[in-house]
């Protein structure tokens, strides 16, 4: 919900807008705002002019075109015989403190955790987790929910110290072959859930009250875990999608199910644990991004008929397409997208203005996972060659 000084610098710029160069100026200030949805707003609103210093005023607040390698990693020092053989199982940016974080489920009962900071590529923290199975970042990446069969458990990231007092703090899940999701912004919710048969159960909890938001239980059709859902092939290496998403609010959570041929996606209210909405006979897709666009629409990016395509959720209309390949996501706001080559470039697209922003090169394999940070200064990728990049805009070339 929007406080009254946010509303009113939005209106105060939509009627700036339409006052020419003067109201220009004004908006381009705005990119500059403490408050990131006037930020956002103002980048939409001059999106929509054909200004030269509009566009320079773009460039130089979405930083891609600047983007260079900053740092080649290569060194995991996975507690493993054989680290060689093993790929990621989960990548993400926690924005709280800018650092890269790297699962690997290296074996039964043993996992192993990777930080390193972004803006100097060294290690922060190697630490093992023993006997997690799953793993998944919660409040900008504050906290990691790790899994071990049948028990779900909250821990500080910083100190892998458990939030809560025991026994409170370990949850139930169903079944040991679940998936799992975790919200990624402020709101401390994750989700749950497996198929066995032809029944399954699929739950929402909330991991700082240990309380439970949700529990359905569904028969026929599949909400298929990690191991068996239709992945993406990249050479060797298998890159698992999971079929369970929240927006980036935390408002819905998104389940992907699958009946033989036929797809669906169901949309759960995480504050009332209602169902709002159910999509059927949707075309074979995967779902890798979601964003909440400033319009309000629900946005998903993903694999469609073997394209990278960007959509309504709601309504299903294709906003864009591209021949390209997996991995994809979309910024938080949904105006920025990010995708793959089979030249193993990375591409970052922006959709409000539909043109390139720039093209990342330097991976020579195929690329399994890809992240970006919220504020956008950061795009971080893993490949199959067993090399992370982290991508950013060098100091030299910052200000200029």
């Amino acid at each position: 919900m929007r406080d009254a000084s946010t509303k009113q610098k939005i209106d105060a710029l939509l009627e700036a807008f339409q006052y020419g160069d003067k109201g220009i100026d004004l908006v381009i200030q705005a990119l500059g705002d403490g408050v990131r949805e006037v930020r956002e707003s103002a980048l939409l609103l001059l999106s929509y002019s054909s200004e030269a210093t509009t566009e320079q005023a773009i460039l130089n607040y979405l930083p891609f075109a600047k983007m260079q390698c900053l740092h080649t990693l290569t060194e995991f020092n996975l507690d493993c015989y054989n680290p060689e053989q093993h790929h990621p199982d989960y990548f993400a940016i926690a924005d709280y403190n800018n650092t890269l974080i790297c699962y690997w489920d290296l074996s039964y009962k043993q996992s192993f955790v990777n930080i390193w900071h972004l803006e100097t590529g060294q290690s922060k923290k190697d630490f093992d987790l023993a006997m997690a199975h799953e793993f998944g970042l919660g409040k900008s990446g504050k906290v990691c929910i790790i899994s071990f069969q049948d028990i779900l458990w909250p821990l500080d990231t910083e100190t892998q110290d458990p939030i809560g007092t025991y026994p409170n703090y370990l949850m139930r899940s169903m079944l040991a072959n679940h998936c799992l999701t975790v919200c990624s912004t402020k709101q401390p919710l994750l989700a749950t859930g497996y198929t066995v048969g032809k029944r399954g159960e699929l739950e929402i909890w909330d991991y700082e009250t240990y309380t439970r938001r949700l529990h359905h239980k569904f028969q026929d059709w599949a909400l298929v875990p990690f191991s068996n859902l239709p992945l993406v092939p990249l050479g060797n290496y298998i890159s698992p999608i999971s079929p369970l998403l929240f927006t980036p609010d935390g408002k819905l959570l998104v389940a992907y199910f699958k009946q033989r041929l036929q797809n669906k996606l169901q949309l759960w209210n995480t504050e009332t644990g209602e169902l709002t909405q159910t999509l059927d006979n949707l075309p074979a897709l995967t779902v890798n991004s979601l964003a909440n666009s400033l319009d309000g629409q629900i946005l998903a990016c993903g694999i469609r008929e073997k394209k990278v395509c960007v959509w309504e959720l709601i309504s299903d209309r294709i906003l864009y397409t591209s021949s390209a390949v997996a991995p994809c996501l979309l910024s938080s706001d949904g105006r920025v997208l990010i995708y793959c080559t089979d030249n193993y470039e990375i591409v970052v697209w922006d959709l409000a203005m539909n043109r390139k922003l720039c093209i990342l090169r330097g991976h020579t394999a195929p690329i399994g996972y890809v992240a970006m940070s919220s504020d956008r200064n950061f795009i971080a990728s893993y490949s199959i060659d067993r090399t992370i990049k982290i991508w950013g805009v060098p100091e030299s070339l910052k200000y200029q």
